[in-house]
């Protein structure tokens, strides 16, 4: 009798609530931002996502801190706080920040040739190239067919591109530099750097460590164990190269950074805020800041690699037109699959959303977070536009305190 109870027990269980217990869904949420745990859950229910981790900043603070599903396929493992995720372009954000802070310590200067800190890449009609060309991807490097295993070594892939002919005059256009984008800006980092660090060395000393995030551009060995592997369909074997330990540990700063989604998020709020409650101070001046971020791309200029209008400031791409709800001023990186980071400066926002398994067939905005984003800018918007009324009734009701007692001293 009670082992056909048990036997009903475990059959029906599964059917009344679903998957929800193997949803391993964990961390925490503010006040007003329960919704977002709901619709990141909607994410596993509907099997959008294996395993993935969430994260958003508003005013300095954290106020969304989500991870859950499974580390790999085979859910040997939750995707737990521990996770590291590889991000692929999302790296790119990180990068641009880099840049941005040899530019503010004056060791580089967006308006200057290239050549002016890296005489070697004067080769072959690239003379005329400015470091702002490099950023916005306006240097005409974007593709490159080498075998993968030349990704691995930096010294080989600087050579290559120092010796690479442009395809259009720099400058003149843009286009994705998929993978060269991140040799090309991190040589520029690697060749100011007074203390001769890799570019990774520098990410870790100068952005992660103030900040306390963990985003690695070169894993350290030892923490393989915590990266989930991407989840890859039949016809994505392509990608199977960034699943290997010795892909992790190279530099390939386009697109093989490692993080997750507290750390992505931390980072762009440290780029426009201090971040919180002033415990750790911004990473970038405003002025500094404003430069990263203006547009270098002429207006409804195509993209030369993608064939659709793109738009990139100094490294980063600029949102706008991807979450109208939010507002102008949107920058930050999307990453092949699905995982993104990005800031609203005038919402004093940051979100990011990282993944392991792959959606290669959106083109703009990933499903996952869509939805999301929209409720989140509703949210902000409601907030913001409820403390104007609140503010305007106080400044109107003080003024009127303010008449009635004029009154009351003239009538007396």
């Amino acid at each position: 009798m009670y082992t056909y109870i048990w036997i009903c027990f475990f059959l029906v269980i599964p059917c009344i609530f679903g998957n929800n217990y193997e949803l391993n869904i964990d961390g925490a949420t503010a006040n007003g931002w329960e919704f977002v745990r709901e619709l990141f859950r909607e994410n596993f229910v509907d099997e959008r996502d294996l395993g993935a981790s969430l994260a958003v900043y508003h005013q300095g603070n954290l106020v969304v801190d989500l991870w859950g599903g499974w580390f790999d396929k085979l859910k040997s493992k939750s995707y737990d706080n521990n996770t590291l995720q590889i991000v692929f372009s999302t790296t790119k954000g990180l990068v641009a920040a880099a840049v941005a802070l040899c530019v503010q310590r004056g060791l580089l200067d967006y308006s200057e040739l290239v050549i002016n800190y890296w005489p070697e890449y004067g080769q072959n009609g690239k003379e005329n190239t400015t470091v702002a060309d490099i950023l916005s991807h306006r240097a005409g490097l974007p593709f490159d067919f080498s075998p993968f295993d030349d990704y691995l070594n930096w010294t080989l892939m600087i050579s290559k591109l120092e010796q690479s002919q442009p395809v259009w005059k720099p400058g003149t256009a843009h286009g994705y530099h998929a993978l060269t984008y991140g040799w090309l800006a991190g040589e520029l980092v690697r060749r100011v750097d007074p203390k001769n660090r890799t570019l990774g060395e520098f990410i870790r000393n100068e952005i992660a460590k103030p900040l306390q995030i963990e985003f690695y551009v070169g894993l350290p060995s030892e923490q393989e164990y915590r990266v989930s592997p991407l989840d890859l369909k039949p016809n994505q074997t392509s990608f199977d190269d960034f699943n290997k330990n010795s892909t992790h540990r190279a530099e390939i700063p386009g697109a093989n950074g490692i993080t997750n989604a507290r750390s992505l998020a931390r980072l762009y709020a440290g780029l426009i805020g201090n971040v919180e409650n002033n415990h750790y101070q911004r990473i970038l001046t405003e002025d500094i800041l404003k430069r990263a971020i203006k547009s270098n791309t002429p207006s409804h200029e195509i993209d030369f690699v993608l064939n659709v209008t793109t738009t990139f400031a100094m490294g980063f791409f600029l949102l706008d037109d991807l979450f109208p709800s939010l507002g102008p001023g949107i920058f930050g990186h999307q990453g092949l699959g699905g995982s993104i980071g990005f800031a609203v400066p005038a919402k004093n926002l940051s979100f990011a959303y990282v993944v392991n398994r792959l959606d290669t067939q959106t083109i703009d905005i990933d499903h996952r977070y869509k939805s999301m984003i929209n409720d989140i800018a509703q949210m902000i918007n409601r907030n913001h536009a409820t403390n104007l009324i609140d503010s305007f009734s106080f400044r109107l009701l003080t003024f009127s305190c303010f008449v009635f007692y004029v009154i009351e001293f003239i009538l007396h």
